[in-house]
């Protein structure tokens, strides 16, 4: 970000300031009080638990430069940028400096879906970036703060921005949409999550769609095509929206899963306009072929070759917690643990029965969240997916491990910590393990314990 402290309070409460330090640039953005150093610009957010009005004076301290705030700090040695709601200024700022960008003739991409969201716009920015300087959310920070401080951390030299939109109600489209306000809209796809906030699978269709109201002027729309309430509700907000798909041979952009490669990786066939050409991804399974389509058809979109596209996906790495392998002797485990619903659930169970091949498949799973009064029966349904997976031994944390076991058939061990399932899994030689749960879960406990001790012990459960 190349904003001076003039350009953020003319942005954000209209005033025209010519103070000792109104021409110094600001140095970051800051919303924890923790962080500021010399220079920052803070932001006092509050929430249920905090308001961090409470730290100005510590901030002020600190050398922030101003201190944004929704009502006067007497005795403050900085500049108080006054306004209504600090978070809303928050994005206020963001959105000035993402059109600060788009004069300097950079694009903005924006990407939301159910599942898979973060590792396509992971993969997406970094086949991009293979080609010109690319900025992208840092982790999954897509939320009305998270995103604002993603755009404000980018330094305006890139060439593109990749920024995923991560949603839970209706209305947080709309808020995120105007903040990023993107030249191409990636709408990946939905699935049954945040039902609590959107209603129903229609509900997350609306939602997710919406992205495409929020382009500039001339932008593009990019949708899949495979979910038929999606694709009818993106096409009437858009009617020229391109579409992408891992079941229909004849969509504009085409990909397929091909065969599985050692460590995890994945080799797939993609046809982008009618060009087909090989890539390997570092993913596979059937599943992961709607992430290369989406991503092919965004690069090409964006102007990069075929060559190009099979250069950046070849390099590409996963994040962390997402469908991660790590492999020690026999054993292969699967480190998928950044959140679930049910739909990247069945994704990763049947990906890692591929993996498996017709060895073991051990599944240590948690709870789905935020599927409201359909919880019971979304997790039944996730046993039903479980069986048809045939696994060896199946370890669930949760309070609903009895649904999915009623749902499954088969014996499901409930667990408190990853000792129950260290000690059940030592009269196995080895296999694939899956790790996957909702954040709260915080299933990567699971994921690590198995790690270290596969680790000591040269790939089995001493």
């Amino acid at each position: 970000m190349k904003l001076t402290l003039r350009d953020a309070i003319l942005c954000l409460n209209g005033s025209v300031y010519s103070g000792p330090e109104a021409d110094r640039m600001i140095n970051a953005v800051r919303t924890d009080s923790r962080a500021v150093a010399t220079g920052d610009l803070f932001f006092c957010l509050k929430g249920e638990r905090f308001d961090a009005h409470d730290f100005a004076a510590d901030v002020a301290r600190a050398g922030a430069i101003a201190i944004v705030a929704n009502r006067e700090l007497p005795g403050i040695a900085c500049p108080v940028i006054l306004v209504e709601d600090t978070e809303k200024a928050l994005g206020w700022l963001a959105r000035d400096w993402r059109d600060r960008f788009a004069k300097n003739g950079g694009t903005v991409v924006a990407v939301t879906g159910t599942a898979g969201k973060t590792t396509v716009k992971e993969l997406l920015a970094q086949t991009l970036a293979s080609v010109f300087p690319v900025a992208k959310n840092h982790k999954n920070f897509n939320n009305q703060v998270g995103l604002p401080l993603s755009i404000l951390a980018a330094t305006g030299e890139e060439r593109a921005w990749v920024m995923e939109a991560g949603i839970s109600k209706p209305h947080d489209m709309a808020e995120l949409g105007e903040i990023i306000a993107p030249d191409l809209a990636l709408v990946l796809n939905i699935g049954p999550a945040h039902l609590e906030g959107l209603g129903d699978i229609s509900g997350v269709a609306r939602a997710k769609a919406s992205l495409l109201k929020h382009l500039k002027h001339g932008g593009m729309g990019l949708c899949s095509m495979d979910y038929p309430e999606l694709w009818a509700e993106a096409r009437a907000i858009l009617p020229g929206v391109h579409g992408f798909s891992a079941r229909d041979s004849f969509a504009k952009f085409y990909a397929r899963f091909e065969e599985a490669l050692p460590g995890g990786r994945g080799l797939f066939e993609i046809i982008v306009d009618g060009q087909a050409f090989w890539a390997e991804l570092p993913a596979c399974g059937a599943h992961f072929a709607e992430n290369a389509a989406a991503v092919a058809g965004a690069c090409h979109l964006l102007g990069l070759t075929t060559e190009q596209m099979t250069a950046g996906l070849s390099a590409a790495a996963l994040p962390d917690q997402r469908f991660c392998c790590v492999e020690a002797g026999g054993w292969r485990v699967l480190d998928d643990t950044y959140n679930a619903n049910p739909l990247s659930m069945r994704r990763s169970i049947e990906a890692a029965r591929l993996m498996a091949g017709e060895g073991a498949l051990v599944l240590v799973l948690g709870d789905m969240k935020e599927l409201g009064a359909g919880a019971a029966l979304a997790h039944r349904e996730l046993g039903a997916v479980i069986a048809d997976a045939k696994p060896e031994a199946v370890f669930f944390q949760g309070e609903f491990a009895a649904e999915v076991a009623a749902g499954s058939g088969l014996a499901v061990t409930a667990v408190t910590g990853p000792d129950q399932v260290l000690e059940a899994l030592r009269g196995l030689s080895g296999g694939v393990a899956l790790v996957k749960g909702s954040r709260s879960c915080r299933m990567e406990v699971y994921a690590k314990a198995l790690n270290e001790e596969l680790s000591k012990t040269g790939g089995g459960c001493a």
